[in-house]
């Protein structure tokens, strides 16, 4: 009986060890339902404003979207639910409005043939790379599409031996657990569907053509292939948001749906040259950025045509070998299928 004693006495654990596991205990308890009491004010508080924001913007992710259905039926996530069919995207770009510039070899009087600029607008802040000659930025891509991890876009960037570059097309994520290694959509690389070729429908696709002229908007395999595709990505919002945002100088209003999130984006001015966008997110200094803001920066750049890309945690930019923006990866930044590089002068053919 003595010896059960003393066992028992042992296994007793220490007081103050007692204390503390139950004030972590305590503690974690108080965060989870202070939390908890958070997103119960951002999902039915008196503000409709905030609800619709944060639901739009939770709904986006892949990782939390489940934190939308804590509080909310699926009733009232229907109201903030947005959908653009592919009739509704809009018209398709008009090539003609695109009058390419005489693009000037390097040199120290020309310069390097591209800009980067810091954007702070409003409450938006991140990168643009404005690139002079179109024809230097392709489509860069990982190894062995749907079989093999993705690359991140430093790897990208070093392996082709690019200036810089900006993630592109969506991949399947599901819970935020995906590895980048099967691209959303289609892939077409220097010409050729890498994927998405027996695809039977359409695809919201953003690309370069041939001659250096950004398309997009809704094409099936054929219609890339009728239009000359050269470089080219899918993406849609988990809420079936289409990637055109501006064609032909217009706003596509009915693709402004969304919350506020990390943002990447291309367009293309009048006389050829591409604009590169990346904006912040999810941090202490800016919490992200709509749709309409990437129109309102496109615009004020002189976009006549510009096409939404992967966000979220995926909206990178490397410059000079490293990470120019702010990542907004918790674990670091992401694997991904597909980027646009800028490729020095001569790089290119065409």
């Amino acid at each position: 009986m003595e010896t059960e004693n003393r066992q028992k006495e042992k296994k007793r654990l220490p007081k103050p060890v007692k204390y503390a596991l139950s004030f972590l205990g305590v503690t974690l308890l108080c965060a989870v339902l202070t939390l908890l009491g958070v997103i119960w004010v951002l999902e039915k508080g008196p503000s409709p404003t905030v609800t619709e924001t944060f639901t739009r913007s939770v709904r986006e992710t892949s990782a939390i979207r489940w934190v939308a259905r804590i509080f909310l039926s699926e009733e009232e996530l229907a109201r903030y639910k947005s959908v653009s069919s592919p009739i509704e995207e809009g018209k398709s770009v008009n090539t003609s409005l695109i009058h390419m510039a005489e693009h000037v070899e390097e040199d120290e009087q020309a310069g390097p043939g591209y800009e980067l600029l810091d954007i702070s607008e409003g409450t938006c802040k991140g990168k643009l790379l404005i690139v002079d000659d179109p024809k230097r930025v392709i489509l860069g891509t990982s190894d062995n599409f749907g079989r093999e991890a993705g690359w991140e876009l430093t790897e990208m960037v070093k392996r082709y031996g690019a200036i810089a570059g900006i993630n592109a097309g969506g991949f399947n994520d599901e819970g935020g657990r995906g590895n980048g290694s099967t691209p959303q959509g289609i892939v077409i690389d220097d010409g050729e569907v890498t994927w998405g070729e027996n695809y039977q429908g359409g695809f919201h696709l953003v690309g370069l053509d041939e001659d250096g002229i950004l398309h997009v908007g809704y094409m099936t395999v054929q219609q890339a292939k009728d239009a000359r595709i050269r470089w080219a990505v899918s993406f849609e919002t988990y809420d079936g948001l289409a990637s055109a945002l501006i064609v032909n100088g217009e706003v596509q209003r009915q693709n402004l749906g969304g919350g506020v999130n990390p943002r990447t984006a291309i367009g293309q001015r009048a006389d050829g040259a591409l604009l590169l966008l990346v904006l912040d997110g999810r941090s202490i200094s800016t919490l992200g950025a709509t749709m309409q803001d990437i129109c309102d920066i496109m615009l004020e750049y002189g976009a006549v045509n510009a096409g939404n890309l992967d966000g979220g945690s995926s909206t990178v930019m490397v410059y000079g070998g490293e990470i120019i923006n702010n990542c907004a990866s918790v674990v670091g930044p992401r694997r991904i299928p597909t980027a646009f590089l800028l490729m020095e002068e001569g790089d290119v053919d065409g």
